[in-house]
């Protein structure tokens, strides 16, 4: 009886580091995709804010977007 008791305590504390290495898993993911996400709105922005304060990159965003 001793040994079930033993294997029983052995496979719940696998499941349990399973379940653990899944949930720092997505927690990972979550991070990295919020670090994308801010890198490039960041990025977004520092265009934004250059193109309000300089007219020089007009001509070349129009010829960019509108080239016939």
């Amino acid at each position: 009886m001793k040994k079930s008791q033993k294997t029983s305590r052995t496979s719940q504390a696998r499941a349990s580091k399973g379940m653990m290495a899944w949930v720092q898993t997505e927690r990972d993911f979550k991070d990295a995709l919020l670090i994308v996400s801010l890198t490039i709105n960041l990025f977004i922005l520092c265009l934004w804010a250059a193109l309000q304060v300089t007219t020089n990159y007009d001509d070349a965003l129009v010829s960019f977007f509108f080239n016939r």
